[in-house]
């Protein structure tokens, strides 16, 4: 049994309705083919997902015992153990959603600006310039992010853009 390709396409994510968890709805792909739509009201509950005709709902029940096929899985740092599941997968696939949705506000926002933060803690500070930092020139722009580095960057904050090394900066 292959591992079935699981896809949100459309996806509305309601970053002001989710409590516990994200509240979003998007259509469900399985294999290229739109099989149904997923959904999760924000509320702390499952995500659910269902199909749009009986050929439908025979592609997901495929895909759901296929996850179920699979062995356990124990994630890193945890003591229990879970079964995966097509809900997982599609948890995981809106997941990747909101991390390139997150990555790319933070490469616009580091054209004009600098940003800070400590890695992988899913916030971040930054410090807006006037004109795009590539305007400015290298030996001011380098004393200015070590001036960010003094007066920001400790107790494991970085720097987080991507883009000054390309502009001649070292961090």
């Amino acid at each position: 049994m292959k591992k079935p390709k699981v896809v949100l396409k459309k996806i509305a994510f309601y970053e002001r309705m989710s409590e516990e968890t994200n509240c979003f709805a998007a259509d469900l792909y399985i294999d290229g083919k739109k099989v149904g739509e997923a959904k999760n009201d924000g509320q702390g509950g499952c995500t659910n997902y269902y199909g749009f005709t009986k050929e439908d709902n025979e592609i997901i029940r495929q895909a759901e015992a296929y996850f179920k096929s699979l062995p356990m899985v124990k994630p890193d740092g945890y003591i229990f153990t879970y079964q995966p599941t097509l809900e997982n997968e599609i948890d995981e696939q809106f997941e990747a959603y909101l991390k390139k949705k997150e990555l790319t506000k933070m490469r616009k926002l580091s054209e004009k600006g600098i940003l800070f933060g400590k890695p992988n803690a899913n916030q971040y500070h930054i410090i807006k310039t006037r004109k795009p930092l590539k305007e400015y020139p290298t030996s001011a722009l380098q004393k200015f992010i070590d001036d960010v580095k003094k007066q920001h960057c400790t107790d494991g904050v970085i720097i987080l853009n991507k883009n000054l090394e390309k502009l001649g900066i070292t961090i």
